[in-house]
């Protein structure tokens, strides 16, 4: 039980409040009787006296440290039976975290602000060698004079294990080697919880493919792009694909050049030559500019009216006159009709081209063997306005010819690209029910697993190829090209469990479908299921593993997306993926489905295909 207000510790030190309470530790504010000062107690619940001399190194290396944004280091004592006790200058005002709690949402210029305060201290600490462990909204404060504080410095060599929760980098979780980017995990997470007011997801759980990270601006759409990236990155779990510094991630924080300062609210009672306030405003309807074709459909009309004007002038000439210009004016009025309807009608979904489609002539990768299949150019609706909300609003998209792989990679091509030197072998040897998979001949032509989405774009850019965008893919995998119509599954809009390797009774999921059992307990050999082919006669589309495409991941690109080979965002820091595995339910396995992940991430279901521009 922690310590009450008004209890004396060591005949000197009276508990105003607790701070805060780990598993091991505790931290409360308290009043030096003597010295008549503020001061911060850290409690350590350690009775025995084994490890008296480590804590009191520990206390002569922190007394070294002298930075202005860090407290200092008073005293250090020990109580028997009850544990070691350090007493840092108390620094008085509001920590992050109770920030977040009293004013949630808070506008990003101050995050960036406080955070890149922060980042000043944390240079310093690793110019000394020193972590920090512990960064957290609730250890980055800000005085009454808008000072920022990082405090409650983690003391790593105590032999004491670390604290589990969102902002702890995996490494610090398994005791393995440190570094500074352990620091930047922590600074991406604290990143991420201010800007969404949701704590990250543990990162080991992240690791085993327990939970995944969702990025930032899909919790918030308010969030600039650029600090969702940010954020994204800094958690990564690879601790060389975060960022090198705490200086370099303080910079990625700068609004880039070009971005416009986000909107606030005017602010009370605030000065404004401190913090500007701008005034919001609705967005300005886009003009609706009026087509050619309309306009000479207008200018059309004109001329009919002005021709009907003059046929009754001239029917008062002659009956006959009378009963032409009669007729003349039915033809011209049904003509008029026509063309208003033409006009005022909204226009429908572009008809499907009846161009005779050309017979696909697979071409065959010399290097691995791989058949690549043609896909036509041409129209087809993206996405699906009955699903999930990232694959909203459905849209027309137009394609240029490609070929895309007719199989999914197997061990066997990738691992000629391993031997060439020109690909890493992928991260586990293993597959989820197999302790030999990659490289173990009775498995050749099942997918390649483990590999991350550069390992993806390597593999395809040394066969001379790249990595098909989401339309491709998706035109691929759904769309029928002598219906003119895209299904939901690719074989057609009936789900049909015999027809994919899905998530059936061989499943560990608790949700599984148990009313089919196809004997796979994870993958299965490439092309396994020839009734699940798509309409161009690519196989595994659905189910299986999952497949990296090009795109950066946004949930809202759809709203902006160009109509014309679309290729997604221009940034991002998760990759898409599409088409479900042996892990996916059967709605996960839908055509317009879309996943993410980091790029860096390889799983025992994510796998991929390659696709080439066609000449």
């Amino acid at each position: 039980m922690p310590l009450l207000p008004g209890e004396i510790v060591n005949n000197r030190y009276k508990i105003v409040y607790l701070l805060g309470e780990g598993p091991y530790r505790a931290t409360y504010r308290a009043w030096d009787q003597e010295d008549h000062i503020d001061v911060a107690i850290n409690e350590y619940l350690a009775p025995s006296t084994d490890r008296l001399r480590l804590f009191r190194k520990e206390f002569s290396r922190l007394t070294k440290l002298k930075h202005s944004q860090l407290p200092k280091v008073i005293d250090y004592f020990f109580l028997e039976e009850i544990g070691h006790y350090y007493l840092f200058e108390f620094i008085d005002g509001i920590d992050c975290a109770s920030l977040l709690g009293q004013y949630q949402p808070l506008p990003s210029d101050l995050i960036t602000g406080w955070l890149q305060l922060a980042c000043e201290p944390l240079t310093y600490l690793h110019g000394k060698d020193q972590l920090h462990h512990q960064i957290k909204p609730a250890n980055i404060r800000v005085t009454p004079s808008g000072e920022v504080f990082l405090v409650n410095i983690g003391l790593a060599n105590l032999g004491f294990s670390q604290e589990i929760d969102g902002y702890a980098a995996p490494e610090i979780q398994k005791t393995i080697t440190t570094s500074a980017s352990s620091d930047i995990y922590s600074l991406g997470a604290t990143l991420y919880k201010l800007l969404t007011g949701v704590t990250p997801p543990n990162a080991l759980e992240r690791e085993s493919g327990l939970e995944d990270l969702v990025p930032a601006r899909e919790i918030n759409p308010n969030i600039e792009p650029y600090l969702s990236v940010v954020a994204t990155r800094a958690m990564d779990l690879l601790p060389e694909a975060r960022y090198e510094s705490a200086a370099e991630f303080s910079q990625a924080l700068n609004r880039p050049t070009g971005r416009p300062s986000p909107l606030y609210n005017e602010l009370r009672r605030t000065d404004s030559t401190v913090f500007p306030v701008v005034n919001p405003r609705r967005p300005d309807k886009p003009r609706r500019i009026m087509e050619q074709r309309t306009i000479l459909a207008l200018g059309a009309i004109l001329l009919i009216f002005a021709g009907v004007v003059v046929g009754l002038v001239l029917a008062n000439q002659s009956p006959k006159i009378q009963e032409a210009s009669t007729a003349a004016t039915a033809t011209i009025r049904s003509e008029v009709i026509a063309v208003l309807t033409a006009i005022t009608t909204l226009t429908p979904t572009p008809a499907p081209s009846t161009t005779p489609i050309p017979t696909p002539v697979p071409v065959v990768d010399d290097k691995t063997g791989a058949r690549m299949i043609y896909i036509p150019g041409g129209i087809f609706r993206m996405g699906d306005d009955e699903g999930e909300n990232d694959e909203r609003p459905s849209h027309i998209v137009r394609l240029d010819p490609y070929f895309i792989d007719e199989l999914e990679v197997s061990n066997e091509q990738y691992s000629i690209c391993v031997n060439e030197g020109a690909c890493d072998p992928p991260d586990r040897p293993g597959a989820t029910l197999h302790r030999a998979y990659y490289g173990d001949p009775g498995f050749a032509d099942y997918p390649v697993i483990f590999v991350s989405w550069n390992d993806a774009q390597n593999y395809c850019a040394w066969r001379g190829a790249r990595l098909p965008s989401e339309a491709e893919w998706e035109r691929a995998a759904g769309y029928d090209p002598e219906q003119a119509i895209k299904y939901r599954f690719p074989w057609g809009d009936t789900f049909d469990g015999t027809y994919l390797n899905f998530c059936d009774a061989n499943c560990p999921l608790e949700d599984r479908n148990i009313t089919y059992d196809d004997g796979y307990g994870d993958t299965a050999p490439v092309g396994t299921y020839k009734e699940g082919a798509s309409q161009f006669g690519l196989y595994d589309m659905a189910g299986n593993v999952m497949e990296w495409v090009s795109d950066w991941y946004d949930p809202r690109y759809y709203e902006t997306s160009t109509d014309t080979n679309p290729l997604g965002p221009l940034e991002g820091g998760f990759k898409s993926l599409r088409g479900g595995s042996w892990l996916s339910l059967d709605e996960e396995v839908r055509v317009s489905g879309r996943s993410s992940y980091s790029p860096s991430v390889s799983r025992a279901n994510l796998g991929f295909r390659c696709s080439s521009t066609a000449p």
